[in-house]
């Protein structure tokens, strides 16, 4: 993949030294397993792997028989996934699989992470972490409004996976089921009631696999948070709910796949859902997923996240991610939006003339350079000068009106009269949309784009070309540097007429 055109290139001796100078500070001395002729002795238990930081810090602070839920991360030309499942349960761990990608799940003890990290074509162990969301007049900044009425292109046909907390397909007219929201899956259960066991009859497991896990065909996967809803209203709504569509989506008829992978995101549910993408791309046309949530810390493309991510973007789908809301200091993006076969998106204001929701207010020069006001204070930012750690791209993310969840309980309650003295939402509107900040409502402006993009080129963009399509096609903007903003605010008009040439 040649990625030498926009500056995010990390050669590969790059990303293997990285790897081993990772594995280096990681790796810990262990006691030697003992000699029994198991599945797990068999595949040669003589290699170390990399343990991440978090999971180093709770098996220090674990007892001998408490379990822990690890992701473990291989090497399909060493071990098959199945052989690798079948050891980890031999030496008593919980299981479940992945259909799709080089990673295992465990329910374990340290003592038995400690043995699994010896098996041989184990490449990493992580800790199953916590993750965070980031938290009319949008469409018409970035010229989506001018894609619909002059080149006639609306994402007709084109599949777009929002992967979040759900979408309320059932309440909420712009996103319904099964006419916007063509799939709604929400995840089955807590994820410590899924792991298989070692069948002594079997002589050995059966692990559920992640791409099975959801729950299909709901018109409501919206528990309590209302993010993936307004997400989705943003990427694919169709408006129908607003007077004269104001409040229409970048792709209006975009077909949308929600995968509600829960209210609290878990790493666990966020490759389930990969592996869901993954599982039904052909038969939802799925071109593009959207991911408006992450988390700080270190690039590792060891990480399971990434190993997923460079999945969905070999299977020719573009993976979009929110940058963070960690601004405005440099160095705090989201550590799985600068993977270089990803598409980071930074938050910006409205470049209209006049606003209603009056977005400026953050996006003031931090700097005192006299800059106009364009780049979200608390948009991440990457590292001067690193030809990695920068997003690629900026949308407007402030003050930004789209779908509100029935059962948006997190959302709707964040400022009651938010919507109305902030967002200027008329009384009318307000049973239907509510209005919200953050990289996070950045993200799926540029997933809908994407959604136009595929629909003017006939489905035929590889995500690397969409990339590149963007950042050629992007307005660029005087005194922002390229680790604040990437190329500058993204242009669907200019986008899409490059797209259908």
């Amino acid at each position: 993949m040649n990625r030498n055109r926009w500056g995010r290139v990390r050669s590969q001796p790059f990303i293997l030294a990285l790897g081993l100078l990772v594995a280096a500070a990681c790796q810990q001395d262990t006691n030697p397993v003992a000699p029994v002729e198991t599945e797990a002795s068999r595949l040669h238990p003589s290699s170390t792997a990399t343990i991440d930081p978090a999971l180093q810090d709770a098996l220090a602070g674990a007892s001998d028989t408490d379990q822990l839920e690890v992701l473990v991360t291989f090497d399909p030309g060493a071990v098959s996934s199945a052989d690798l499942a079948t050891a980890v349960a031999e030496l008593g761990a919980g299981v479940v699989a992945f259909k799709h990608l080089p990673v295992i799940a465990a329910l374990a003890t340290p003592g038995e992470t400690d043995q699994i990290r010896q098996i041989d074509g184990v490449r990493g162990i992580y800790l199953n972490e916590q993750l965070e969301y980031h938290l009319f007049e949008s469409t018409e900044s970035i010229r989506a409004d001018l894609v619909h009425e002059k080149l006639g292109f609306t994402g007709r046909g084109i599949g777009v996976a929002i992967l979040d907390s759900g979408i309320d397909g059932l309440y909420h007219p712009d996103v319904a089921y099964p006419t916007r929201t063509v799939q709604n899956v929400k995840y089955i259960a807590s994820s410590t009631d899924l792991y298989a066991d070692f069948d002594d009859e079997l002589g050995g497991v059966e692990p559920k696999l992640g791409a099975e896990l959801f729950i299909e065909n709901l018109a409501n996967s919206e528990t309590s948070v209302g993010h993936g809803t307004h997400v989705a209203g943003i990427a694919a709504g169709d408006g129908s709910a607003s007077s004269a569509g104001i409040y229409e989506g970048v792709a209006p008829e975009a077909n949308l796949v929600g995968i509600g992978a829960g209210d609290i995101l878990f790493i666990f549910w966020v490759l389930a859902g990969f592996d869901y993408v993954l599982d039904n791309q052909e038969e939802y046309n799925i071109k593009v997923v959207n991911n408006s949530w992450g988390s700080r810390g270190s690039w590792d493309p060891e990480h399971p996240i990434n190993l997923a991510t460079q999945a969905v973007h070999g299977a020719g789908i573009t993976v979009v991610f929110s940058a963070g809301n960690s601004g405005p200091g440099q160095d705090t993006l989201n550590r799985y939006s600068v993977a270089p076969w990803v598409i980071g998106v930074a938050a910006g204001c409205k470049l209209v003339d006049q606003d209603p929701t009056g977005s400026a207010v953050h996006c003031e020069d931090q700097r005192g350079l006299g800059r106009e006001p364009v780049l979200a204070d608390f948009s991440s930012r990457g590292v001067p000068g690193d030809p990695l750690l920068h997003p690629d791209i900026m949308a407007p993310g402030v003050h930004v009106v789209s779908a509100r969840a029935s059962t948006g309980t997190v959302m709707n309650t964040l400022d009651l009269n938010h919507d109305a003295r902030i967002c200027n939402i008329s009384l009318q509107h307000e049973a239907y949309y509510t209005c919200a900040s953050g990289t996070s409502m950045a993200a799926p402006h540029v997933a809908g784009v994407v959604a136009l993009m595929q629909e003017a080129a006939g489905g035929t963009l590889s995500p690397d070309k969409v990339l590149d399509i963007l950042v050629k096609s992007a307005e660029s903007i005087p005194d922002y540097e390229v680790w604040e903003i990437g190329a500058g605010e993204v242009d669907a008009y200019r986008a899409v007429r490059r797209a259908r040439r």
